[in-house]
């Protein structure tokens, strides 16, 4: 780290900064699971390398100012040191690249703990009952990547938007009364395709469960219909029984991950970087709809894709900091060293 970023952090905090003592963070959730920073740095150092190789191929495909900036991603952490001896990220300096591992996690964290804040507010003012969807095509190619998501996109409205009617929704559009849609995609390295599907969170009445059940046949059958498929697509319908704001957020996860294409080989992943790249370019990931967009609202809940990365719990209280501890990523250890 360049000694005008410590001299800024230093300048900005009021409490002691805590440095140069060679100590390896270990961060630990609430649940007591160490949280896998220098991992998740090394998968971003391998991205890096990646865009370096791509670059030759499609110069456009990240700008040099940029992948420096994702280069740099979380290369140094700085923790409120608590009262109890406890840590808790304060500051940091994240890319957020929609690719980046590092992100990607952090996001996913964010979205864990803003879907179980919505969950617990409308189990407090409503009986609901919530189910898991998985909606799925068949693989694709990195060329009909794009097109084929803003196809499903559309195709989920009908079934969910009052004003998009189809006869096998019609129904079912009576019961939901919020979503959360995460779209994921992944890679097939054996036949070169992406695999795009949506990970759905459903609100309903529970009245659904009684009048208004469709059956995976059924729900197989509508989805083939509103996306006017000649073949039945694989769709996954589950109950979330027992809700709990932490059981349903237990499905929901950030969707953009890169684990397929960073376990190949170099001169394999380049190309389906690009394409997947390409393809997911100002494309919104994760969607709230119903009651989950009005409670994210009303809970004044910033964009997980967008928003912050460092504080990422809805939890607003103050901080109780003794001091500051900064740790910088250190490649030769693979670890980060205060």
């Amino acid at each position: 780290m360049s000694k005008s970023i410590i001299a800024e952090l230093e300048q900005n905090s009021n409490l002691e900064i805590i440095k140069d003592t060679g100590e390896i963070l270990v961060d630990r959730s609430a649940t007591g699971r160490e949280r896998p920073w220098s991992e998740r740095k090394m998968e971003n150092l391998q991205l890096v390398n990646l865009f370096e190789l791509a670059r030759k191929i499609d110069p456009y495909i990240i700008s040099e100012q940029r992948l420096e900036q994702v280069s740099e991603c979380a290369s140094w952490l700085k923790f409120a040191l608590l009262s109890d001896k406890t840590k808790k990220l304060a500051k940091a300096n994240f890319c957020r690249l929609r690719l980046c591992p590092m992100c990607s996690w952090r996001k996913s964290l964010k979205l864990f703990a803003q879907v179980s804040a919505i969950t617990d507010a409308i189990l407090r003012d409503k009986k609901v009952r919530f189910i898991f969807l998985t909606l799925t095509v068949r693989n694709v190619k990195g060329e009909e990547l794009r097109e084929k998501i803003k196809e499903m996109n559309e195709a989920f409205k009908w079934i969910t938007q009052k004003s998009k009617t189809s006869a096998v929704s019609k129904k079912l559009k009576d019961y939901i009364l919020g979503y959360m849609k995460a779209v994921e995609v992944t890679y097939n390295h054996k036949t070169y395709t992406f695999h795009p599907h949506f990970h759905i969170i459903l609100e309903l009445k529970p009245t659904y469960f009684k009048d208004g059940y469709l059956t995976q046949k059924q729900w197989r059958e509508m989805w083939k219909e509103v996306m006017h498929l000649d073949y039945y697509p694989q769709v996954d319908v589950r109950t979330i029984k027992n809700a709990t704001a932490k059981a349903v957020a237990e499905v929901a996860k950030y969707p953009v991950k890169l684990k397929g294409i960073l376990e190949l080989d170099p001169e394999k992943a380049v190309e389906p970087l690009i394409k997947l790249k390409k393809a997911l370019q100002d494309l919104r990931m994760i969607t709230f709809g119903g009651d989950f967009r009005e409670y994210k609202k009303l809970l004044q809940l910033d964009d997980v894709e967008n928003g912050d990365l460092v504080h990422i719990e809805t939890d607003k209280n103050e901080l109780n900091a003794v001091a500051m501890m900064l740790f910088t990523y250190r490649a030769d250890v693979g670890a980060y060293i205060c």
